[in-house]
């Protein structure tokens, strides 16, 4: 019987793994248009230096250059992002863009190296802290339940090496939280929820409001002049 229960188990466990890779949602290349801090999986990109023969000076930033360890190329699309100020290893294993301020263009970019189309597109919020009373406003509209649906994104241009790249831009706002994460995917099952692990993301801080949950019309206070 202790057998045959642990088969049991173990089928119901591939079962579920099996599930949340049928069912996660795909997640694309995202950035912000102001400056940015790009933090890196160790476990995906390396730094390396001059005196590297993978090193090409063009890609420098801070004296260093990213370099993609599981493709082994200088990623590219990375560097699409038009101000990134310095690298850092990450300690959680996410690729993030770390950005300051609550107004800027949220890209995103469906870099890949086929032309296709980014459809049930969306970007999804998380407020820091998660009890802050947060409005978001993507191109002047304010943001439902933090979720937004984006127009589809046709990628068609070719840019070289066997990639394409064709980008939606975005204007973001926000106001009543310290900081919000910020991940674009295709939203499949259409529920407005994101099921998977983001490749990359948007962690943007605001440090005028202060990070406990407060009133809206707290929050409209801070802003008043």
């Amino acid at each position: 019987m202790g057998t045959k229960k642990g088969i049991v188990l173990g089928l119901i466990l591939c079962a579920t793994a099996f599930a949340g890779r049928v069912h996660a949602e795909p997640s694309y290349l995202i950035y912000p248009s102001s400056p940015a801090v790009f933090r890196y999986d160790p476990a995906h990109y390396e730094l390396v230096s001059p005196g590297d023969p993978r090193f090409d000076p063009a890609y420098m930033i801070g004296g260093q250059m990213l370099w993609d360890r599981v493709e082994s190329r200088i990623p590219v699309e990375l560097y699409r992002a038009p101000v990134i100020t310095a690298f850092e290893a990450s300690t959680s294993g996410c690729n993030e863009f770390i950005t300051l301020g609550n107004d800027f263009d949220v890209i995103v970019d469906g870099f890949g190296p086929s032309p296709r189309t980014l459809g049930s597109l969306c970007l999804r919020f998380w407020p820091e802290p998660p009890s802050a009373l947060v409005q978001v406003f993507i191109d002047g509209a304010p943001v439902v339940a933090l979720t937004k649906g984006l127009t589809p994104i046709e990628v068609e241009t070719d840019i070289g090496n066997g990639f394409y790249s064709d980008t939606g831009v975005h204007r973001f706002t926000w106001v009543g939280s310290s900081g919000l994460e910020i991940i674009a995917f295709s939203d499949k099952n259409a529920n407005g929820a994101f099921e998977g692990n983001a490749p990359f993301r948007i962690i943007a801080r605001d440090n005028v409001v202060g990070v406990e949950a407060r009133t809206w019309g707290g929050v409209k206070a801070l802003y008043r002049k």
